[in-house]
């Protein structure tokens, strides 16, 4: 498997590539940002054969690429919802070894951030969205939705491995060993739940 993140200056949100193998495989894009041509090049020059559109949850700037994806490569779109900006989706809902294509995925629903958060885990990598990011959790509305963002994130994300990566929408990657470690919003909730 292979991993490649691709960073949108739009919206500031990293897109990620996930490849069964180095060449000539099939391959699901998480987050589908802007599309642009450094990422149709690695795609187009490595023969990777998009299967999937996994969107993470449904905000503006994680799913605006939607169409123009469709166009250049058709697919289905998976997401928690039946539609996201007027695409029909294949609705997810928290399981373990999903398979979509040549791919085995763990699909966490992970609400806080928003109601229709989910987080795939493929291999040793977890695609967070928003829920989690280096060295802090996503934002919420209120309280009550951030001690529930918390409690997912504790229960689901974190009992993974420590050597798991964690790959965000937002900023570098990390793992879960360093976000047991330093994460405050973590370890500040861990006190408050004691």
């Amino acid at each position: 498997m292979r991993i490649y993140c691709h960073f949108c200056d739009s919206g500031q949100v990293n897109t990620y590539l996930v490849t069964a193998g180095e060449y000539d495989c099939d391959a699901l894009i998480i987050d589908p940002a802007d599309l642009d041509n450094g990422l149709i090049s690695i795609i187009e020059t490595n023969r990777y054969h998009i299967k999937g559109l996994l969107v993470t949850h449904d905000h503006e700037q994680h799913v605006r690429g939607i169409g123009t994806y469709k166009k250049i490569y058709p697919c289905p779109v998976y997401a928690y919802r039946k539609s996201v900006m007027g695409y029909e989706c294949i609705q997810l809902k928290e399981t373990r070894n999903h398979e979509i294509a040549s791919f085995s995925i763990d699909i966490l629903h992970v609400a806080g951030h928003s109601p229709d958060s989910l987080v795939y885990v493929i291999g040793n990598a977890i695609f967070t969205g928003d829920t989690l990011a280096a060295g802090r959790i996503s934002s919420t509305s209120s309280m009550s939705q951030r001690h529930l963002l918390v409690r997912n994130i504790i229960s689901k994300i974190m009992e993974y491995d420590d050597n798991y990566l964690v790959f965000p929408s937002h900023g570098c990657p990390t793992k879960i060993r360093i976000e047991r470690m330093f994460n405050h919003d973590l370890l500040e909730s861990e006190v408050t739940m004691s």
